[in-house]
């Protein structure tokens, strides 16, 4: 699975020099993944969105490492999506095979008719897998 910001099905691709992963021996990941450019269809922001995931706890279970991000985890960790706000996401947050955190969710964008769909894949992990991050 290649790196990607892809919101709906526009791919924007990821600023890998701005962007960071770090996973703790404990499970708790903290990672900002920022987007190369700005949604196609927006006018009304400067800089391209990020997606911000801070001391969240990752779980086993049974199958997969990851979260569900919903309401009781957003109360309890620093989790957001900013473009021009800080809004809340919804969705999974996983670690995959490979050193590869994964988030598949919505954020429902101030303004928009309708929330967004997120899918946000970033490699990281030992030098010579994945460049810069």
């Amino acid at each position: 699975m290649e790196n990607r910001f892809r919101i709906d099905d526009d791919d924007l691709g990821i600023d890998l020099r701005a962007s960071s992963v770090s996973l703790g021996s404990d499970g708790v990941v903290d990672a900002t993944v920022v987007a190369a450019r700005l949604p196609g269809a927006v006018d009304w922001a400067d800089d391209p969105p990020r997606l911000h995931f801070r001391d969240v706890p990752l779980r086993f279970d049974g199958a997969t490492f990851g979260a569900t991000v919903d309401d009781d985890l957003l109360d309890e960790h620093e989790i957001d999506f900013t473009l021009v706000d800080h809004d809340d996401v919804h969705g999974v947050l996983s670690l995959g095979a490979g050193d590869r955190l994964r988030f598949v969710g919505t954020v429902h964008v101030g303004g928009e008719p309708k929330a967004w769909r997120l899918d946000v894949s970033i490699g990281f992990g030992a030098p010579g897998r994945t460049p810069g991050v």
